[in-house]
């Protein structure tokens, strides 16, 4: 698992959202600041988090209002150049991101709140 961001101020144990404001099969952009964001999934009781950057050209993967294309439940697609990636595992799917996946946050789940560990 890598550190958030270089330059994000963040501790071990802050909470980012609540497991109840995450829909099953989707994906949310959470902002550590005005610079650093993740991307928290969701899949059952499963929960990902991942660096909010594409590999592929370094852009974050929402669209101008802020959301994250999920299709079918199991993939996010950058909203930039298509490239998509797997929900959970964030692995290269499909697109221009040739193999590259997102880079994971370790991230935990204490009393319904998900807080990166």
């Amino acid at each position: 698992m890598a550190a958030v961001q270089s330059g994000a101020r963040v501790t071990p144990g802050q909470a980012l959202l609540r497991v109840d404001e995450l829909a099953d099969s989707s994906a949310v952009v959470v902002y550590l600041d005005q610079y650093a964001s993740l991307i928290v999934t969701r899949r059952g009781d499963a929960i990902a988090a991942f660096r909010n950057k594409c590999p592929h050209a370094g852009y974050p993967l929402q669209r101008a209002d802020g959301r994250v294309v999920v299709q079918e439940g199991r993939y996010m697609v950058c909203s930039a150049h298509g490239a998509s990636f797997g929900l959970m595992d964030g692995a290269c799917a499909g697109g221009p991101c040739n193999g590259d996946g997102l880079v994971r946050v370790a991230v935990v789940v204490r009393d319904g709140v998900v807080c990166l560990a």
